[in-house]
Order: structure tokens, then C-alpha cells, then sequence
């Protein structure tokens, strides 16, 4: 009988330090990004492109019309001041004040592309092709003009939509 007010002393102490600084998310503040987060924040991960349903902007390193294949780098694409918020990146950095920056993943995917698949341009900046919401491009691009475009291999940035790790869209990201 000795034994259990000890037990529950110490079941209630690990269960008081486990709930110790919990609150709800949106009761803490939101990180400075002149200063590094209090705790380690969840920092912005590389999408998995070629599993499952997904939609990010990755490096499209080749589109190849005749195989249906793409080959692809997925990146991490935020506005400056969030980058740096999400990396702990100090706000005096130069990289916090761009429109765009992107974080490379160093892996190359090699994905297969629907025959239905959308290609889209915003055909150099052309207002009438840029998806207001996405920024991505909505005139259709000619598939071969699209492979003569990724030949260099020095790969541009679009928004890649996949369905069961299959390219079902392609839409050029517009970077003024």
C-alpha cells in the first residue's frame, strides 16, 4: 500500500511535465525573423512528388515530349520574409527582402506525364497568361516548345501538380 501514493506521485509529476508549456497554437507568438525562434519551429519540408496527389513548385530540369517523362527537383519557393521566418534566418539577410526565394533539394525525380497533362506558360510575362491566384502560368505551351525550353538542363520553376505520382500539370511560374 506504501507503494501506490509513491506511483501516483511520480504518474502525476511525468504528466505535469509533459503538459508543462503547452498552449494552443494561436496563443504563441509569431517568431521575429530579426531573431532565431524560442524553440525549434517546424522548418518547410521538400514535397515527395512522386507518391500521391500533390502540388508545389519544384525545378523542372527536362521535359521530354516523346517519353512522357519529366525530370524534376523539388525546391522550397516562399517570399523572403517568410523564408526567413521558417529557416531562423536573421532579418538583416539580404534574402529576406526578395520577392522569391528558393531552397534547392539537391535530388533529381524523374516522373512520367499523363498524355492529358496541361502545359501552361505565361508566355514571357504576358498579363493574360498569369493565374492571378497561383501566379503560374495559363496559356498553353506547345510541348515541344516546352522540351526545346529545358534543354540546357539549368531548369525553371513551376507550379507541378501530380496525381498518384504521375504529372497531370505543368504551369511556369511567373518571376518578374
Amino acid at each position: 500500500m506504501k507503494r501506490i501514493p509513491g506511483l501516483v506521485a511520480g504518474l502525476v509529476t511525468a504528466l505535469a511535465l509533459l503538459t508543462a508549456g503547452c498552449t494552443a497554437f494561436d496563443e504563441q507568438p509569431a517568431p521575429s525573423p530579426t531573431s532565431a525562434p524560442a524553440s525549434a519551429a517546424p522548418t518547410p519540408t521538400f514535397t515527395d512528388v512522386s507518391r500521391g496527389d500533390t502540388e508545389s513548385v519544384v525545378k523542372l530540369l527536362k521535359y521530354d515530349a516523346r517519353a512522357l517523362a519529366v525530370v524534376v527537383e523539388p525546391t522550397v519557393f516562399l517570399d523572403g520574409t517568410t523564408f526567413c521566418t521558417a529557416f531562423g534566418i536573421p532579418g538583416t539577410d539580404p534574402r529576406c527582402e526578395r520577392s522569391w526565394v528558393t531552397e534547392d533539394s539537391k535530388t533529381k525525380v524523374t516522373l512520367p506525364v499523363t498524355t492529358r497533362a496541361k502545359l501552361l506558360t505565361v508566355r514571357d510575362g504576358d498579363p493574360e497568361c498569369i493565374d492571378e491566384r497561383t501566379g503560374a502560368g495559363a496559356c498553353l505551351w506547345d510541348p515541344a516548345e516546352l522540351a526545346r525550353r529545358t534543354a540546357p538542363a539549368d531548369g525553371i520553376l513551376v507550379r507541378l501538380t501530380t496525381e498518384d505520382g504521375t504529372a497531370t500539370r505543368i504551369a511556369e511560374v511567373y518571376l518578374p
